[in-house]
């Protein structure tokens, strides 16, 4: 999991500015009243970075050097795929999008990703937005498939959603309201889910952007499932029924 190791703090300012799904953790010394390592610590809470307090040594052993200035960065080796060249990619025909709209619980974010790496998803949409970081509690709850799984990191999801339909894939969200059932609909074409947070689902526009919303029956007394769970039980349809059509 682990990449380079990033210390100053001119170079973890510019990371967090310029890259900040690359770290996996910062550690900032103990006890340090400074400002601009207090202005760090606010910049990768607000980013969801996890986070280490560490002694003056201890800096010292990661960076390798007694130049850290109290902060220490480890990036992680994650690389993003653009979505233009998997479009043009015929051999992910036909295509399986994970879109997450919302999900900014890294427990989530990792659980998810886990299950649409087992299930084959051509590659799992995350926005630049309201998005939990790939953090190293992302990497931990994956199992390992953050390594493995195309991850793309996407603008404006309405727009993304848009040059989704323009390419022959239909958008199908999540949505507990919805009428239709996750089974009625037919996964076996081009297809994108979309997963909205707990508790708020998918955004008002997002939802209006997709071609179709599929709900998930419910017999309990609870509302709803966790978002994972969701996932999970929606991407397990989609091969259920790609199977299907494979053995007719």
């Amino acid at each position: 999991m682990s990449g380079e190791i990033v210390y100053g703090r001119n170079a973890v300012a510019e990371l967090l500015n310029s890259n900040p799904d690359r770290i996996s953790k910062i550690y900032f010394q103990f006890n340090t009243n400074e400002k601009r390592i207090l202005e760090l610590f606010i910049k990768a809470k607000q980013h969801r970075i996890s986070i280490g307090k560490a002694s003056n040594q201890k800096l010292g052993d990661l960076a390798k050097t007694n130049k850290h200035q109290g902060v220490v960065a480890i990036t992680s080796d994650v690389k993003m795929a653009e979505l233009d060249d998997l479009l043009q990619d015929n051999s992910l025909k036909p295509f399986f999008f994970v879109l997450l709209d919302g999900i900014e619980d890294p427990h989530n974010l990792g659980a998810i990703i886990r299950t649409a790496e087992c299930a084959g998803a051509t590659a799992i949409l995350l926005p630049k937005d309201k998005s939990a970081p790939i953090n190293s509690t992302v990497h931990k709850t994956s199992a390992g498939a953050v390594s493995h799984a195309r991850l793309c990191r996407i603008g404006n999801v309405a727009q993304t959603i848009d040059r989704l339909k323009k390419q022959g894939v239909w958008v199908v969200g999540a949505d507990a309201k919805a009428k239709k059932t996750y089974a009625e609909f037919d996964f076996t074409t081009h297809c994108c889910l979309v997963i909205g947070s707990e508790g708020k689902g998918m955004r008002d526009l997002v939802k209006k952007s997709c071609d179709e919303l599929v709900s998930i029956p419910m017999f309990g007394k609870t509302a709803s499932l966790n978002a994972s769970v969701s996932a999970g039980v929606l991407l397990y349809e989609v091969v259920r029924q790609r199977q299907t059509k494979k053995a007719l």
